[in-house]
């Protein structure tokens, strides 16, 4: 499962990391491998030693199939992206979505 993580934009419905976040599944909408991406929204603050806002987005994945694509997908964005290999990834065994 692809996890596009958004660093350094803040959370809320008007925040820029949700609405980065609208921008990247419109990206992905067409692509047979769309219903696997997630993207999580860290509150968090990236800043330089000078202080400047340096927000990013990060990449973590176990399957390197469609990975090249991705990441050329996410260049698009215009925003530092950083790449992680997870060793595995272990679903949950349950198929409906617990709350």
């Amino acid at each position: 499962m692809p996890n596009i993580e958004i660093y350094g934009m803040g959370l809320g419905f008007n925040g820029r990391g949700s609405k980065l976040r609208s921008k990247i599944f419109e990206l992905f909408k067409d692509k047979g491998y769309a219903r696997e991406i997630v993207v999580t929204i860290i509150n968090s603050s990236v800043e330089d030693i000078h202080g400047n806002n340096q927000p990013f987005i990060r990449l973590l994945n176990d399957c390197q199939e469609h990975t090249q694509e991705i990441l050329e997908i996410l260049q698009t964005l215009d925003i530092d992206i950083e790449h992680s290999k997870l060793s595995s990834f272990i679903p949950k065994k349950s198929s409906k979505q617990e709350v």
